[in-house]
């Protein structure tokens, strides 16, 4: 067996550190690493197939065919002990190529664990006899990377993001995807190169280069499985005519292999620095998807995957050919990967920009305060103040001291005696506020301060504060709230070290800054407050109160990225400026009070902020992790700038907006409305109204971590009728998975058929391993009934059940149906309401694939697909709390023992109509009807 580099071209160990060299040494034996892109940066005249045959040779067809039945025995059975041998022989250069490393393992490198190598290690046979088996270079199979954002939505979520990213392309965009279909995510995306076409102009740039990819059947492929589109052809699927966009190079391709090798491929590549990577195609559905953003060294391992798929020589060449993936670094040249509210391509998700609108309000009113320490610290009149105020609450404090039970008595029995004194105090506040110009109450267009307030309250000590706000009780009527609680600013966490380094600008000063002023130690006291917000020292943060990191008063941007699109600024021409968090209940009939407690996935110990938990985009405010966080509630304000459709929020009703009868109420309503864009017929909820809808979340924004390992699990396009073409690294991965995991299965995928996967299930549930299968009813029943195609989910789930419950293993397999956030029964597919278009499978909590392959036979034998596998606990949990908390399918969808679904009054899915039900005849005419539609 020869020797497999396989591994990544680039190695970063930590946010924080600097990428190791991958200069060798004369006594290396390893060489060095050979990519699609490197080829093709020496030559940019040939075609990406001429670099494929250059670089990566094919053997001769005798030897790929003797090579074909070990390897297809390798991917079913797992490695023979000599492929194991070997393999790990080589473990420690392979991992350090990677820019991985085993625990306790010497060198640089993120660590690994045991069952995400075993995994990988299954991989590496499949690209003996092919090295693009996997669709990229054998060389950058294995990188690290960082996932900062998942989207788990309907489709125009998912659309706004692609929206969001292209229009910061600075160089070149490649975009590919399965089914390109007129609609309202064409528009997005012919927008975005519109508005994107329109920025080059205006800024002088250079003109971008656009490339894109997608399947539709053509004669042309016959002949040419690489067609190129001419502007005729595609401008009549609404992409944009070369005119209308001038600041753009725009080439096309429509990509099949005849007969069964389907383009099945959905990616985004922007400037060679970011990828998304999703489960949707550009077309409306009615589908829950899957959007992954990715950003590290796997973005290299994409492009020469975009490169392998394009195939044809590059008019006009890609820009960044030329330059690899350069992360982005500090002051200092330190990688430092940006996450939440510094990450430039995030500055439109609304709870992001509720965050940099918390900053500002909170800056302007310590600017406010900061006036107002200054009028008391030279006013003689303040020290008389707060003595008289101590002196007045010099009894309650002294009783509190000595006898709290005491206390509490006084304050039951004698309430009118405190009363009266902290109405007195409060007058004299008043009074003396007045004179000073610093109003203690509310007044438009100042702050609101009362006692209770945590700037005010810092000046006093707990004895004092108990008594003042017993007495403010009795004397103000409390302001009516939906919630126990409301947002503050004024506590603070554990210093982090995984943001960008800030600066000492902005109103906040250290003692340490020569620029700051301090006229008292009563204004030092309350900067030593802020204290604990200095990151390394370096200058302030800012945080929620319960404790996360949330926004810094300016961030260090890679050295390429535009400023402007990272720090904060003065608003728009004609732009509003709405505050979105409040750092007190007012109580105003323009907000809505939102709960945001729910669940969410605990944080390992090693999160950077230990329990607490990562921004969440539930009512477009920020939701702790951890249950042991008390209930909060943000503010949601009702007067949103007009055409703000969110992606983070349901669709935006007015508060006169009535609901139409049979809708249920306003908050049912808005989240059918969301699962109705793209459906064929409209359905709306039948859930019950509770807080539990307000989880869906569409964004998941996770907490900043250090870079992970990460594998692209891929497979080129098979045309050739067949199951014979297995030898790949998807379905390597997907087998190892089911193989080595220990305790738990986790698979969501639209169809499951592929005789295969079927097989690995079984024995995984003979092992005892809990296998969970969250699949869609009735999903393309139609083809999957086709002789050979391995049936529909409804019969495959019947066979599995059959088969277990005989060998007593049945207890091991849980299936559910795909169930809406909105509804309370699953609904068959085949009626185009609501289905589930995840592709996503986890294994024992801590790797997970996930990418654009079903489980179905197509994908499995035929299709190109590209998926991803990722090694970390914290993103895994992250992921799969929001899968969970967006669906009803865990809460409904279940079948119970003997594979029949039955609801509360013991109907089963017959009953509502909603089974395909299955045999041999069914398989018959679903043949009939394919070729009905094939010959139309």
């Amino acid at each position: 067996m020869r020797s497999i580099a396989v591994s990544s071209a680039h190695d970063h160990s930590t946010a924080d550190v600097q990428s190791t060299s991958q200069s060798k040494s004369v006594a290396d034996p390893w060489p060095p690493a050979q990519t699609l892109a490197g080829y093709m940066a020496e030559n940019p005249n040939k075609s990406v197939a001429s670099a494929m045959a250059n670089v990566f040779p094919k053997s001769q067809p005798f030897s790929r065919f003797m090579a074909r039945i070990p390897g297809k025995h390798s991917v079913i059975k797992g490695l023979t002990e000599r492929e194991l041998v070997f393999l790990e022989s080589q473990g420690p250069e392979i991992r350090r190529r990677a820019g991985w490393k085993f625990k306790g393992e010497e060198g640089d490198g993120v660590e690994v664990t045991e069952l995400f190598w075993k995994m990988y290690l299954s991989c590496l046979p499949t690209i003996e006899r092919d090295p693009l088996a996997g669709y990229t270079s054998p060389d950058l199979l294995g990188s690290t990377t960082t996932m900062p954002l998942s989207i788990i939505s309907v489709i125009p979520d998912i659309m706004k993001h692609y929206r969001d990213v292209i229009v910061r392309a600075q160089h070149e965009v490649f975009l590919a995807t399965n089914y390109w279909q007129p609609s309202d995510s064409v528009s997005t995306v012919t927008q975005a190169l519109k508005e994107l076409s329109a920025r080059v102009q205006k800024e002088g740039r250079a003109r971008v280069v656009v490339k894109v990819m997608y399947d539709r059947g053509s004669w042309e492929q016959l002949w040419n499985a690489h067609a190129p589109v001419p502007p005729t052809v595609y401008t009549k699927l609404d992409l944009p005519d070369p005119k209308d966009v001038p600041g753009l190079h725009l080439e096309v391709i429509n990509f099949h292999k005849v007969l069964l090798g389907t383009f099945h491929v959905k990616f985004l590549i922007v400037d060679r620095k970011v990828v998304l990577l999703n489960s949707c195609n550009i077309q409306d559905r009615p589908n829950l998807e899957m959007m992954t953003h990715l950003e590290g060294p796997v973005v290299d391992s994409f492009y020469d995957v975009a490169l392998h798929c394009w195939n044809n020589k590059l008019d006009p060449p890609l820009p960044c050919i030329t330059k690899p993936y350069e992360p982005p670094r500090d002051s200092d040249g330190n990688v430092r990967y940006l996450f939440r509210d510094y990450n430039p391509y995030f500055r439109e998700i609304e709870v992001l920009k509720a965050a940099r609108a918390a900053r500002k309000l909170l800056r302007a009113q310590t600017q406010q305060i900061d006036e107002e320490l200054r009028d008391l610290d030279t006013h003689p009149t303040y020290d008389r103040l707060v003595e008289s105020i101590r002196q007045a609450m010099a009894g309650p404090r002294q009783s509190f001291a000595h006898n709290k039970e005491e206390l509490a008595n006084r304050f039951a029995h004698g309430r009118a005696e405190v009363a009266h004194r902290g109405a007195t105090a409060m007058k004299e506040m008043r009074a003396y506020g007045e004179r000073i110009g610093m109003n203690f109450s509310s007044r438009p267009g100042s702050r609101r301060t009362s006692m209770t307030d945590p700037d005010v309250r810092r000046y006093y000590n707990d004895e004092e504060t108990a008594a003042i706000t017993a007495a403010n009780k009795l004397i103000t009527k409390p302001v009516p709230s939906d919630a126990p609680t409301s947002p503050t600013l004024s506590e603070f966490p554990v210093k982090s070290h995984t943001y960008p380094i800030t600066s000492h600008n902005g109103p906040f000063h250290h003692d340490d800054d020569p620029t700051t002023t301090v006229t008292s130690s009563r204004r030092q006291s309350f900067h030593s407050a802020h204290e604990a917000l200095s990151h390394d020292g370096h200058g302030p943060q800012i945080t929620a109160e319960y404790g996360e990191p949330m926004i810094t008063e300016r961030m260090v941007e890679s050295p390429d990225a535009d400023p402007k699109t990272v720090d904060d600024g003065p608003e728009k021409e004609g732009q509003q400026s709405h505050s979105f968090l409040s750092p007190t209940s007012r109580g105003s009939s323009a907000s809505k009070t939102l709960p945001v407690d729910g669940p969410s996935a605990p944080f390992p110990k090693s999160s950077p902020f230990g329990d607490e938990g990562a921004l969440s985009s539930a009512h477009g405010g920020l939701m702790p992790n951890g249950g042991a966080t008390p209930r909060r509630s943000f503010h949601w304000q009702d007067d949103l700038p007009s055409g703000s459709q969110s992606p983070l929020y349901m669709p935006r009703m007015s508060m006169d907006e009535e609901v139409p009868p049979g809708r249920g109420t306003r908050r049912m309503f808005k989240l059918s409305k969301r699962f109705n864009a793209g459906a064929l017929s409209e359905a709306w909820a039948t859930v019950e109204d509770s807080d539990e809808l307000d989880n869906f979340r569409a964004h998941r924004i996770h907490a900043p971590h250090a870079p992970f390992p990460i594998a692209m699990v891929c497979r080129r396009p098979h045309g050739v009728p067949g199951h014979h073409d297995i030898y790949n690294p998807q379905n390597a991965a997907w087998l190892a998975g089911c193989r080595y995991a220990q305790r738990k299965v986790f698979i969501q995928t639209p169809t499951f058929n592929a005789r295969p996967l079927v097989r690995a299930v079984k024995h995984a549930c003979r092992r005892g391993v809990e296998v969970i299968l969250f699949l869609d009813l009735g999903f393309n029943d139609m083809a999957e009934s086709i002789m050979f195609q391995g049936g529909t989910n409804e019969q495959v789930v019947d066979r599995l059940y059959k088969k277990l419950i005989k060998e007593g293993k049945s207890q091991y397999l849980k299936v559910y149906w795909y169930t809406s956030k909105d509804q309370i029964r699953p609904l068959n597919a085949i009626i185009k309401q609501r289905n589930c278009h995840i592709k996503f499978a986890a294994y024992d909590d801590e790797v997970m694939i996930l990418g654009n392959a079903n489980g179905d036979t197509q994908s499995v034998f035929h299709s190109g697909e590209v998926n991803i596998m990722i090694d970390s606990k914290q993103v895994v949990g992250e992921v799969m709390d929001t899968l969970m908390s967006n669906q009803n399918t865990l809460r409904y969808g279940g079948v119970q023992a003997d594979g029949v679904w039955r609801d509360r009054e013991n109907k089963t899915l017959a009953d509502y109509g909603a089974t395909g039900g299955g045999g041999f005849m069914q398989g018959v005419k679903a043949f009939i009807r394919f070729a009905k539609t094939a010959a139309k």
